[in-house]
């Protein structure tokens, strides 16, 4: 999931609504895939996705993001920031989706543990307890399984690269959202959708993908894609981080892999090698360890 509500912690109140938000929330990003690759059927790339149906949900989010300047004018830099790190973790993540194999797309991109604990070192000067450094080495551990003789031998394909960078830019942004303290989660969320118009249009210049011609259908189907399942899956999820704390989010929101994995598997015929269970069970084991460290931060 490439939500811009990582990092938030909020509670209250008690009720099921915002589990049932988060749920809802996990099985639109967790089936993101199937959409990603039949539009890559079409000759969408990554990009294109990015200049045409996140371009439809930055227009609604540029008044929404406008509307609270006052709120977060003083922070407006981290605001920028967390704009670009989590549209690049969009952009990346998608890329990855739409050329690599779901599943090992997934378990890396899951490497959120280590990336997180890092950075919460690095820029907020937390102190890591003895379960989040386990939490870290085997989510590395899990890597290496994953990847085999190529973890030792450094050939990443694209689609493994892209799942990497995702991650990082994803904690990299959770980072950032835990040193602002006055912006509002509305603004928090949406401006992602500002950046990763701008972002494609970056990485389409570099990297030159004609838009390819499309049936009214193609564009109905994008437009559809846009606003029920990119902007619902960001409402849903938004709703229910922002009033469940933050350890319980992080587990729900582990669903989201499990849904990727299992629909890949029925959906996509993906098949799941011995290495890719015993490594994606220790990155699942690594995130419930993270979202379960009680020890005060600082």
């Amino acid at each position: 999931m490439i939500s811009s509500s990582i990092g938030v912690r909020l509670s209250n109140p008690a009720s099921s609504l915002p589990v049932i938000s988060i749920l809802i929330g996990t099985v639109f990003w967790g089936l993101l895939w199937w959409p990603l690759k039949f539009f890559a059927q079409v000759g969408l790339t990554s990009n294109l996705i990015g200049v045409t149906a996140y371009l439809m949900v930055g227009l609604v989010a540029i008044p929404i993001v406008w509307v609270q300047r006052k709120l977060w004018r003083d922070e407006w830099l981290l605001l920028v920031l967390i704009g670009f790190f989590f549209a690049l973790a969009n952009i990346s993540f998608n890329t990855a989706l739409m050329h690599g194999e779901v599943v090992r797309v997934m378990l890396l991109f899951y490497l959120l543990p280590a990336w997180g604990a890092l950075g919460g070192v690095l820029f907020l000067g937390e102190k890591l307890s003895m379960q989040r450094c386990f939490a870290i080495a085997i989510s590395i551990l899990g890597v290496f399984v994953i990847m085999g003789i190529d973890a030792i031998s450094w050939e990443f394909s694209l689609a493994d690269i892209m799942a990497l960078a995702a991650g990082m830019c994803l904690s990299a942004a959770g980072v950032l959202n835990k040193k602002a303290l006055k912006i509002p989660m509305a603004s928090r969320s949406f401006v992602p959708f500002i950046f990763c118009p701008i972002l494609a249009v970056v990485g389409n210049y570099f990297s030159p993908t004609p838009m390819p011609e499309m049936s009214l259908m193609i564009w109905a189907l994008l437009a559809g894609f846009a606003f029920i399942w990119i902007l619902g899956a960001t409402i849903f999820t938004t709703l229910g981080v922002s009033h469940i704390e933050a350890s319980r989010a992080s587990i729900l929101q582990v669903t989201e892999l499990f849904i990727a994995i299992i629909s890949a598997m029925f959906i996509g015929g993906e098949v799941l090698e011995v290495k890719e269970y015993v490594g994606g069970t220790l990155i699942i084991l690594a995130t419930l360890l993270e979202a379960f460290d009680s020890t005060p931060a600082k």
